[in-house]
């Protein structure tokens, strides 16, 4: 597509475009995402979905609590689009990824979130494993495509927005259950408001004592050889006082806890590691002229992610343990109003802060039998660092026509580390009537890197460079009847810089000339009857890269192209159950020579990113509501016991991070 001027979005602003469409939109009831749906963003100012030019899937507390999630990324694992790398290894990071792209940004409440520091979740700025607990999640927003001025550029392949419940009722459940591998999984919330004040606590514990996987090259069942224990704890607090009829104030506490045992994977010079990652939020909120049309907000958060590793490699050349420590605090302050210029006009402006300290180190120990202790022998890296940013954007909605709505934004970025950059955004939307729209939307993008990717333990890159490009979706979505909707977008990505990881040079970062990223989403919901509802989607991503090195662009094998998504879902009153089958199609197989493995003298050297071109996988959750206030629950992953993997990877027709095989849970829920 032809590049659109910066000239061109500026005149468009002056004279009163939008853009807040893409962002992601917030529903008032829990009920069915339809196009008629009336829905708010983050400036609280109501719109229907078929009034914004974006490509959004929500999912609602009442979809969490009836197919039993355990986390966010089980929720987004269901999500068109979507895409979370589990490694299926003990206490390995999960990474999402939106259009075949991790770098995504995650907001809690409209707050970032970033907890990758010293990570190796790839490009990925947050371990999904961290987030909140499900049972405080009120809805999650999911925006395919770059985020725009409102949310910032930096978020290439979207937003994931996690909107956490009001203390606004007298409300509380406990859950447990059981299953394989030493699965235990407990949680509990509860609710209540008094007068003007209202409170919710959360907590919730998961833990698994190990892990069995499918070989792709043996088609046998086998139990990781050294421990992959998994330990995960979370607790959420938050306070809402009424100040006013409009105004209201939040104050929350967000803890999270993920270790155990892990691996680099299976066939590696890693060797077996404890992996510990621990974070400890809070954050202060006031909005005002809530539902006025007007509205907005001040925040101030501190976030802190501390995370460990200590481990023995299988490595003969490194007789010892390797272990690594990092620590990252992050202050930020938003704040954001919207203004109604005229009845078809409409202001959104706001400003953002934040300020990360990272801290850093590696070491190689070895045990000293004297003193029952590891020494130091040889110091890996310390990175002590900081890194500022500050943005100022605003957005302009312009409803031109009855069924037009023209949008614009801009914004600025200063960055510490990465200079300062202005970009623009804009889209247009075509309403044909209630029930289907058409839109088109485009931005530039300015992504800094991450903290991990400037200063990961043994794989940082403080050289980096921003990545800069532009993005564009295009799409159409429509009630065909009462019962069946119907949506379709592209989506094209096209950076300059972009950051990938050099097999060749230990996994380091580094900028390469291009890339590009072109997809298409189609998605299917029909009722087909009081009692059956089903859904479909159909996913392609194709990425390439230009590493400048003569050869052209050359297709990314990280990725695989083609998800199929089928899920069925049976209700009747007492009964409820959710089929979902994933089907993965077009995995490249080709071999390649692993040169990290070979010079850490790992077992084969020959390695290819998948070991089967497609997959299947079949996920299953059963509830019986046994009263009013008791419901009993069964829920099966894998039902196939596929071997497949979610992370690319082969060493001599092994997976190297395989998924977990055929597995169970039971449990019960009891409302009070």
């Amino acid at each position: 597509m032809k590049k659109m001027s910066k000239g061109m979005l500026m005149t468009a602003l002056i004279c009163g475009a939008v853009y807040l469409g893409n962002t992601p939109v917030y529903a008032n009831e829990l009920q069915e995402f339809a196009l008629d749906e009336y829905v708010v963003t983050a400036a609280r100012t109501e719109t229907k979905l078929v009034d914004t030019p974006a490509n959004i899937s929500v999912v609602d507390a009442q979809t969490i609590e009836e197919r039993h999630y355990q986390d966010v990324s089980e929720v987004l694992k269901n999500v068109p689009g979507a895409n979370v790398m589990d490694s299926g290894v003990g206490a390995y990071e999960k990474a999402i990824s939106l259009n075949g792209d991790t770098r995504v940004l995650v907001l809690v409440d409209g707050r970032r979130v970033d907890f990758a520091a010293g990570t190796s979740s790839g490009r990925a700025s947050i371990d999904m494993g961290l987030l909140p607990d499900v049972n405080m999640i009120e809805r999650i927003e999911v925006l395919k495509g770059a985020g725009g001025a409102l949310y910032g550029s930096d978020a290439v392949g979207g937003v994931v927005n996690i909107i956490t419940k009001k203390a606004d009722m007298n409300y509380g459940k406990v859950s447990v259950g059981f299953g394989s591998f030493g699965a235990e999984d407990y949680s509990a919330m509860y609710s209540m408001k008094t007068g003007r004040t209202g409170f919710a606590v959360s907590a919730s514990k998961y833990e698994q004592d190990y892990h069995k996987y499918r070989d792709a090259k043996t088609d046998t069942k086998k139990r990781w050889p050294y421990g992959s224990d998994i330990d995960s704890e979370k607790v959420s607090f938050k306070l809402d006082q009424e100040l006013s009829n409009t105004t209201n104030l939040q104050i929350g506490y967000d803890y999270s806890k993920y270790d155990g045992l892990s691996m680099g994977s299976m066939f590696n010079s890693y060797g077996v590691s404890r992996a510990e990652r621990e974070t400890n939020n809070i954050y202060a909120k006031v909005d005002w002229n809530l539902n006025e049309g007007e509205g907005g907000y001040f925040q101030i958060y501190r976030n802190e992610y501390d995370y460990y590793s200590a481990g023995a490699p299988n490595n003969p050349y490194y007789a010892g343990r390797l272990w690594g420590d990092a620590n990252e605090k992050t202050w930020g302050v938003d704040m954001q109003q919207a203004f109604s210029v005229t009845d078809t006009n409409k202001l959104v402006a706001g400003f953002s802060w934040r300020e990360s300290d990272v801290l850093n180190v590696s070491d190689l120990s070895v045990y000293n039998e004297t003193t029952d202790s590891y020494d130091v022998v040889k110091r890996g890296g310390v990175y002590d660092e900081n890194v500022k940013n500050t943005a100022v954007f605003i957005n302009d909605t312009w409803e031109f026509a009855p069924s037009w709505i023209l949008n614009a934004g801009i914004r600025y970025d200063d960055h510490s580390k990465s200079g300062d950059e202005t970009t623009m955004s804009a889209g247009l939307n075509k309403k044909f009537d209630e029930n289907s729209h058409a839109y088109i939307n485009w931005g530039e993008v300015f992504k800094a890197p991450t903290t991990g990717d400037l200063y990961a333990i043994g794989m940082g890159n403080p050289d980096l460079k921003a990545e800069t490009g532009e993005s564009w979706t295009i799409g159409y979505s429509t009630k065909v009847n009462d019962v069946t909707e119907l949506g379709i977008s592209y989506f094209e990505s096209d950076i300059e810089n972009a950051i990938a990881y050099d097999v060749k040079d230990n996994y380091i970062p580094k900028n390469i000339a291009k890339q590009e990223k072109r997809g298409l989403e189609i998605t299917l919901k029909h009722e087909l009857n009081g009692n059956v509802d089903l859904e479909a989607s159909y996913s392609y991503i194709r990425a390439k890269n230009d590493e400048n090195d003569g050869n052209g662009f050359v297709r990314d094998t990280n990725y695989i192209p083609n998800t199929y998504r089928l899920g069925v879902r049976y209700h009747d009153g007492k009964w409820s159950a959710d089929a979902f089958l994933r089907y993965g199609a077009g995995a490249d197989t080709a071999t390649y020579f692993d040169w990290y493995a070979y010079y850490n003298g790992s077992y084969g050297h020959y390695a290819g990113s998948y070991a089967d071109s497609y997959y299947f996988n079949l996920d299953l959750s059963i509830t019986y509501k046994a009263s009013k206030d008791l419901s009993i629950y069964a829920k099966g992953y894998n039902l196939l016991n596929e071997a497949y993997a979610e992370y690319g990877g082969t060493v001599e027709g092994h997976y190297k991070y395989p998924a977990q095989s055929r597995r169970f849970i039971v449990g019960a829920e009891y409302k009070f």
